[in-house]
């Protein structure tokens, strides 16, 4: 959204903070935007989608692994099992050979709110299908990734 000021020009934040970095900015706002955009119209918080669609695919894994997975602190993650299992997501259960190791394994009700999500995903996913062209989007996944790999390093 643009503000305007009377007599004054519209302040666009992408623009003002390109100044400060041609790189860093543009991509930030596109990620924060995208991300509001999704929280929005999916009704849950991207890490609560990721979080649960991972789980949908590899049912018991432990946090330590989701933690590796996310690239995130191990705390945030223990938050984030704590608030998805209050809500009736997910369980937590102590590994049967290592009592050190928590699994996390999805609920029917958090197997429900994976699959009723879906939809709502994929008319995100085609709105944004709607601004790039399939080849447009290869090639920003593709630089994204290489992007991220050398960040690693």
């Amino acid at each position: 959204m643009v503000k305007e000021v009377k007599g004054e020009a519209p302040h666009r934040p992408l623009e003002t903070a390109q100044h400060t970095s041609p790189l860093l900015a543009p991509l930030g706002f596109a990620f924060w935007r995208m991300k509001s955009a999704f929280e929005r119209e999916t009704g849950v918080s991207a890490g609560t989608w990721f979080s649960l669609m991972l789980l949908a695919c590899k049912d018991g894994m432990s946090q330590g692994e989701l933690s590796q997975r996310f690239e995130i602190d191990p705390s945030r993650v223990t938050r984030l099992a704590t608030r998805l299992e209050r809500e009736g997501l997910l369980r937590r259960e102590r590994d049967r050979e290592d009592n050190r190791v928590i699994r996390l394994y999805l609920t029917e009700k958090g197997r429900g709110l994976t699959e009723g999500l879906s939809g709502r995903r994929e008319r995100f996913d085609q709105r944004v299908g709607a601004v790039l062209s399939p080849k447009e989007l290869k090639e920003l996944r593709r630089m994204l990734i290489v992007l991220a790999e050398a960040m690693q390093q």
